[in-house]
């Protein structure tokens, strides 16, 4: 008798239980089995499962939580992609309010309602919406490979309105007052630091991650090539944000002189150029706080040591320097997401450019 091939399958009656039953046995040696009372259901599932069997979708493993699924992909799939402070962050969140509340769910039956229920629930208990919104990713991207090797049939999260958290105004500083700021801070030891974020707007852990062999002091640039970032295990210094965060950052002179002093009276020649007395990358706790403090002495409007950055930006676009040139000086992938961002700075522009139209242009009087 000619043996079955795998994926073809069976039916047949088992008279001791008055049930029929349809087998399959997959690729990998699997076998999948359905019992039912009625035959034409036992014949629909086997013809359906074969389908998805000849579709590449079918799903492999029934019992699998989205736990076990989450901790498997995060371990060998995400670990090795995922710049290590993003990975410890996926993982907190994972731990600590995704698998509590999903995680005993068995991957082929979770629901939309299940991850509707479970950002509302979060967003009624205090969490913000950005990062619910934040959670939705990590769930989408994880389902999204989970689709991929045909473990389930959907993405649920496809199905799913994750909360979007209201925009806030940036909050910037004026000429006048970063003037203050750093009359006022010119004599702390992290004053380098300040007068770098402001003239060249680059992100805290680019700054804390620059190294000597970053700065070209006879050109006047700085090229950004490293990061730094807090972990749980402390300080490492890793890649940039994105490839657009590489890039080649030209030094206003006052800021070079700066640096040119700050460099001078290093003592080691080589690696980071803002450091602790041990060499050792400077906590961003530790610069937030002493930013706060110099902030409040300078009697200035307290805003965060990111929004440095944004004042930089603002100060340009504010000057008419084209909006392409900040998006390559901030590291932006795309001119789109520098003009949404600084979109403030745009009706103080549109006046410039009617007041330009108006000197370039004149109608004949009649």
């Amino acid at each position: 008798m000619k043996r079955r091939s795998r994926g073809e399958g069976s039916i047949y009656y088992l008279d001791k239980k008055k049930l029929w039953v349809a087998k399959i046995t997959l690729p990998d040696g699997k076998r999948k089995v359905k019992y039912a009372k009625d035959q034409k259901a036992v014949r629909d599932w086997l013809a359906k499962t074969q389908i998805e069997l000849r579709q590449g979708i079918l799903v492999k493993d029934d019992n699998i939580t989205f736990e076990k699924f989450v901790t498997d992909y995060m371990e060998n799939v995400r670990k090795n992609s995922l710049r290590p402070k993003t990975f410890e962050v996926y993982s907190y969140l994972l731990k600590l309010h995704i698998n509590p509340e999903i995680g005993h769910i068995k991957l082929v039956q979770l629901r939309p309602d299940h991850l509707q229920s479970l950002y509302a629930k979060k967003v009624t208990s205090g969490l913000s919406k950005r990062t619910v919104q934040f959670m939705h990713a990590i769930i989408h991207k994880a389902l999204k490979q989970a689709l991929k090797w045909g473990m389930v049939n959907r993405n649920v999260a496809d199905l799913v309105e994750a909360p979007k958290p209201k925009r806030q105004s940036l909050t910037v500083w004026d000429s006048q007052q970063v003037n203050t700021f750093l009359s006022s801070c010119k004599d702390h030891r992290f004053f380098p630091i300040f007068v770098v974020a402001i003239y060249c707007g680059m992100r805290e852990g680019e700054l804390l991650g620059i190294h000597r062999e970053n700065i070209d002091l006879s050109k006047g640039t700085i090229r950004v090539m490293h990061q730094a970032q807090s972990l749980k295990g402390g300080m490492v210094i890793t890649d940039p944000k994105t490839e657009s965060s590489k890039r080649l950052i030209t030094v206003p002179k006052t800021a070079l002189d700066v640096l040119k002093s700050h460099i001078k009276g290093l003592e080691n020649k080589t690696g980071l150029i803002f450091s602790t007395s041990t060499g050792k990358p400077i906590s961003p706790s530790n610069l937030q706080k002493a930013f706060r403090e110099e902030t409040e002495k300078a009697g200035l409007p307290r805003i965060r040591f990111h929004d440095l950055r944004h004042t930089s930006a603002t100060l340009l676009l504010e000057a008419g320097v084209h909006p392409k040139v900040v998006q390559e000086r901030l590291g932006h992938s795309q001119i789109s997401m520098t003009l949404d961002l600084y979109s403030h700075v745009l009706p103080s522009m549109q006046k410039e450019a009617a007041d330009k139209m108006e000197d370039i242009l004149s109608i004949p009087k009649v």
